[in-house]
């Protein structure tokens, strides 16, 4: 419960839109008020039987003891401030009500108490809770401490201070307390600040995984390591890939029937369903350009089986579509191109990178897909001599291919039966 509570008046106007480095400084602020609030309650409890000794007056006594209380209290209106997102006044009267209640403590006991020690902590304070881009504020409150700890040394010397102390025990006790009460602060201060870096450190970690991961989602997961190694163009050549094109028919008029968070619903249910099968065939999705998807075999890791692979994939895909036909009721067909041989990919974009392919392979696979015929697999010569002993095929003829003259092409129709 005390664990929570310190969290929550730590927490006090922090919000998810504050920059990392204010979070850092609003927590700490929170957390040095808290704990000079404790502190000086503290030694208001062990100054109380000093103060109301006999050779002090009853009148003085109430002041004194009132003031003191007073300056305690104060010290939890920075708190209040940072409630209402006053970051930077919170900050500054922390700041300046800490030198008062210094100065006081000073005028209350001169050489008895050495309340100067407690301005080192005070100082660090106002390094940790101001950042670079303020150092007109951060110099004016060192200014502010500067001046208190003068005075507070010239108070040292006065020879009769509010509360006279006799008693050496006493005055061993006093010395004691406030000099390991400003190491105390000084820890709990250095505590703070480590605890903040430390989130926002974490913070940073999780950011930059989040930045990794999203980065994992447009490159491949070796051209993106290679990518954040060395900034520089990345382009590989490929003597051996298979590149596979396919085109949802008819589903751009099937998209003026439907609202445009339906189109994209559905889009995002089919292009899904197409990355897992990339993935479960150990495939490179490439891009999806409006409805219609593009994947490629053999790269960025070359491989020998790509054109098996992407052929497993095209059938699959067809089968995918076929299911969503049956559950929806939806007329949807999909017309594939496939063609393999050597190719060039690369990532290209600076802002927004985007990892491409380029070479007649690339074309090929283009028009095969767009001169082909909806349910169907149509596929090069070059991917025919690669999968003709373990698939099935049926040859289409020579086609005139935009580009490209005439071409001979075949239809995949699906493993061979043994």
């Amino acid at each position: 419960m005390l664990r929570a509570f310190l969290s929550r008046i730590q927490e006090l106007g922090v919000t998810k839109e504050l920059p990392a480095h204010l979070v850092k400084q609003v927590r700490f602020c929170n957390s040095t008020a808290l704990a000079a609030f404790l502190f000086a309650t503290i030694f208001i409890l062990i100054e109380l039987p000093l103060i109301i000794e006999d050779q002090v007056s009853s009148s003085r006594e109430a002041i004194i003891i009132s003031m003191r209380m007073l300056g305690a209290i104060s010290l939890l209106l920075p708190l209040r401030l940072s409630a209402k997102y006053h970051y930077g006044a919170a900050r500054a009267l922390l700041i300046i009500l800490s030198v008062a209640v210094l100065i006081f403590q000073s005028m209350l006991y001169a050489h008895h108490a050495p309340a100067h020690l407690f301005f080192f902590p005070v100082i660090a304070a106002v390094l940790a809770m101001f950042s670079k881009s303020e150092t007109g504020p951060a110099r004016m409150l060192l200014g502010v401490c500067t001046l208190g700890f003068i005075t507070s040394l010239i108070l040292r010397h006065v020879d009769r201070p509010l509360v006279p102390v006799q008693s050496t025990k006493v005055l061993l006790v006093m010395d004691l307390a406030t000099s390991l009460g400003a190491l105390a602060l000084a820890f709990v201060i250095a505590h703070s600040l480590r605890t903040a870096t430390e989130r926002a450190e974490k913070q940073v970690i999780e950011e930059q995984e989040k930045s990794d991961r999203l980065l994992l989602n447009i490159l491949p997961g070796s051209i993106a390591k290679r990518l954040k190694e060395d900034p520089d163009v990345i382009a590989d050549g490929f003597n051996e890939a298979t590149v596979l094109f396919a085109d949802l028919v008819g589903f751009t008029p099937l998209t003026e029937k439907m609202n445009p968070k339906e189109v994209i619903t559905l889009m995002d249910k089919i292009f899904s369903c197409f990355d897992n099968l990339s993935e479960q065939f150990g495939l490179e999705k490439i891009k999806t350009i409006g409805d219609a998807y593009m994947l490629a075999g053999g790269l960025p890791e070359p491989t020998t089986d790509h054109a098996d692979a992407v052929a497993k994939m095209a059938l699959a895909m067809l089968d995918e579509i076929s299911k969503f036909t049956t559950s929806t009721g939806l007329p949807l067909q999909v017309r594939i191109g496939m063609a393999s041989g050597p190719l060039v990919a690369g990532v290209i974009g600076r802002k927004k990178f985007i990892y491409d392919l380029w070479g007649d392979t690339v074309n090929t696979a283009s028009r095969m897909e767009s001169h082909g015929v909806e349910g169907r697999i149509q596929v090069s010569e070059s991917t025919w001599t690669r999968l003709r002993h373990e698939y099935d095929f049926t040859e289409r003829g020579t086609i005139e291919i935009k580009g490209k003259g005439k071409m001979r092409t075949w239809f995949l129709d699906g493993t061979k039966k043994t």
